[in-house]
Parts: C-alpha cells; sequence; structure tokens
C-alpha cells in the first residue's frame, strides 16, 4: 500500500515492479566481500607496482621428500602475503581509493565553461555556497582525504573535513583554506570535473 516500507534481509535476491503508475524508492545497504577486498587490493598492488620483492629461503636444506612442501615454508609465503597488508600507508590508501569509488554511475556535469580559480575564491567569499554531487564518495582516513577514489593533494584538513562532512559548505565551513592557493585550484578542479556546483537560484 501507499506509504509502505518493504525490509528483504540480505541474501534474498528479488525484483519488484508496480501494477499502476507509482513511485517507488529502493534503498540498499551493501556492504563488500572479502573476494571484493583482495581482488581490489590486489589490483591496487599491481597498478603500483608493490610487492616486488621475491621468495626467499636462504637456509633450504636437502630433504627426503621432493615433493613435500614444509610447513614453514607455507608460514613464510603466508607471512610475506599478509606483510603486503601490513603497510599501514599503502593500505589506507588502497581503502581510501576503494571505498570512495562510485558503485553506480555518477549523473556527473562539468562546469562549462571552466572556472578559475579566483571566479571560485569571488563566489565563495561572497557568500555562494558550494553543493555536492549527489552520490559523491568523500572520505576521510586518518589524514588522508580521498574523492571520488582520488587522493586530494593540497590538504586543508579543516575544509577537506568540511567536504566531507557536508552536502553544502561555503567560507564559513572552507574557513582559512580560503587563502591558500593550492587548496583553491584543487578546489576548483573538483568543480569543474562536476563534483560540486553552485546553486542556481
Amino acid at each position: 500500500e501507499p506509504g509502505d516500507i518493504l525490509y528483504i534481509p540480505p541474501g534474498f535476491p528479488h525484483d519488484g515492479f508496480t501494477h499502476e503508475t507509482a513511485m517507488n524508492y529502493s534503498v540498499g545497504f551493501r556492504g563488500p566481500n572479502g573476494r571484493d577486498l583482495i581482488s581490489s587490493f590486489a589490483d591496487y598492488v599491481l597498478e603500483n607496482d608493490l610487492g616486488g620483492e621475491h621468495y626467499s629461503d636462504p637456509d633450504l636444506t636437502c630433504r627426503d621428500h621432493v615433493g613435500r612442501i614444509e610447513d614453514y615454508e607455507v608460514d613464510r609465503l603466508r607471512g610475506m602475503m599478509i606483510e603486503m597488508l601490513n603497510q599501514p600507508e599503502d593500505f589506507k590508501q588502497w581503502l581510501g581509493r576503494f571505498a570512495t569509488t562510485p558503485r553506480h554511475e555518477l549523473d556527473i556535469a562539468p562546469a562549462e565553461p571552466a572556472y578559475e580559480p579566483d571566479e571560485i575564491l569571488d563566489a565563495l567569499l561572497g557568500d555562494e555556497v558550494l553543493t555536492r554531487l549527489s552520490g559523491l564518495r568523500v572520505l576521510n582516513i586518518g589524514d588522508s582525504f580521498f574523492v571520488n577514489s582520488e587522493p586530494m593533494k593540497a590538504v586543508e584538513p579543516k575544509a577537506a573535513d568540511a567536504l566531507c562532512r557536508y552536502t553544502s559548505v561555503g567560507k564559513k565551513e572552507l574557513g582559512d583554506a580560503l587563502n591558500n592557493p593550492a587548496f583553491v585550484a584543487e578546489l576548483t578542479d573538483l568543480v569543474n570535473q562536476g563534483y560540486w556546483y553552485f546553486d542556481e537560484y
């Protein structure tokens, strides 16, 4: 009936349709599984040319059973793989990119014509407000910030945190970061890509 909410638990495939013209909203909460995580991390390792160290076994001795892999060798190989995950900075960079990668196509409309940094700065100082594109993922992990699977470069922690926290930002939220030309230039690039836009009244 109109106004009803139907909860479908995880693990129950479903296909919904309407019998007459209606507005329906489907809200999904889908976390990654282990396969997704391992596959994505492996892609990150390959893209960034990590893990180039070769397996070595300097204390290898002759053995009676030539067809047997010893337990300590299994442990050493497993440890070699686990060590890749135990690199905090690499793991954080991968996670930031993975978690901000959109799971569906965004309705991106790049700015036409493109803005110049001084135009963005003047608009914000003139009390205009930037609105985040619906569905855009912006996250803070440690001291790093990520937008749509890419790390921010000119990090102004308070302003970058505001971009993560609020769907609309202006000079109040961005504060002193507007005095940093590198931050304003990066913000301009994000606006020109269509990730944030000025509301038109």
